[in-house]
């Protein structure tokens, strides 16, 4: 999937600042919006579709159920998953969203 190139840079720095990996916390965030726990403005997912910019590759695996209940939703909602996650993503950047997950022991 290609995700903005800076905004993606900023995202890595910030998890590796938290010692989160990144697939997780996107993981973390799937669950969630397919939940319908975590809101995104319609606006800063749009604003994706018209300049994407530069772009770099995420290359990251997630849990197939999880993706695809994600996928779901977005697709339910008229939206494209590359632009959904890079408002995430840019939204984990710019704000200081704390996401919790478990891991199994």
């Amino acid at each position: 999937m290609q995700i903005n190139k800076v905004i993606f840079y900023d995202f890595k720095v910030k998890c590796k600042e938290r010692g989160l990996p990144l697939n997780i916390v996107i993981e973390v965030f799937m669950n969630q919006y397919a939940n319908r726990k975590y809101h995104l403005d319609r606006e800063a997912i749009l604003k994706w579709k018209e300049d994407f910019g530069e772009t770099e590759t995420l290359n990251s695996t997630f849990n197939k159920e999880t993706y695809v209940r994600f996928k779901d939703a977005v697709k339910s909602d008229g939206l494209f998953i590359k632009h959904v996650i890079t408002a995430f993503v840019e939204d984990y950047v710019k704000n200081d969203l704390v996401m919790e997950y478990a891991t199994k022991r």
